[in-house]
């Protein structure tokens, strides 16, 4: 009888120990994987320090020697004064096959449809949301769309746009909201 209670009070204390850590060790575990980054962005002519394609680019032998290299500051900072001034880094043309309506219905359409987030709303007759802006000239405008403005990111959300493809949204907005 003596074997059999002390067998359970030596169960009953291991399952009080597991009981009182086994959540605290669970629940640092979730702290840890709800605050992790789940991504991160590398800048072109700057080290992917500590992601997966860093890791690539540094074991890999035939990096080439102007992917390794620093970026000329002086020149990036040309560009972005340029940027910023209106004039688009990209000077491309309109991309082949670009479609303004398809890429406004792709890419523009959930804000400027409906004002989300102060975006100008784009339709027959609202050319009054447009007209504050347009004090500013069409080259303030497209220069917001290509950089980000107030809730707006860079390029709205046509990654593949270059500068001409924004500008051709840009306008296709204004015409279709007059």
């Amino acid at each position: 009888m003596n074997k059999s209670l002390v067998k359970r009070c030596v169960t009953s204390v291991l399952v009080l120990l597991a009981s009182a850590l086994l959540p605290r060790l669970v629940f640092a575990q979730n702290v840890a994987d709800n605050i992790r980054p789940v991504g991160s962005i590398c800048l072109v002519g700057q080290a992917c320090v500590g992601t997966v394609a860093g890791a690539m680019a540094e074991a890999s032998p035939e990096a080439s020697v102007a992917d390794s290299a620093e970026p000329d500051e002086a020149a990036e900072d040309a560009k972005v004064a340029e940027t910023a001034a209106g004039s688009a880094a990209d000077t491309s043309q309109v991309s082949d096959g670009f479609n303004a309506e398809q890429k406004y219905m792709g890419s523009c359409l959930a804000c400027h449809s409906t004002g989300a987030a102060g975006a100008p709303k784009v339709g027959a007759g609202m050319m009054s949301e447009w007209e504050p802006r347009l004090e500013k000239g069409l080259d303030a405008i497209v220069s917001n769309a290509i950089n980000g403005v107030n809730a707006m990111p860079a390029k709205g959300m046509c990654f593949d746009c270059s500068a001409d493809d924004i500008r051709a949204l840009v306008e296709y907005m204004l015409e279709t909201s007059q």
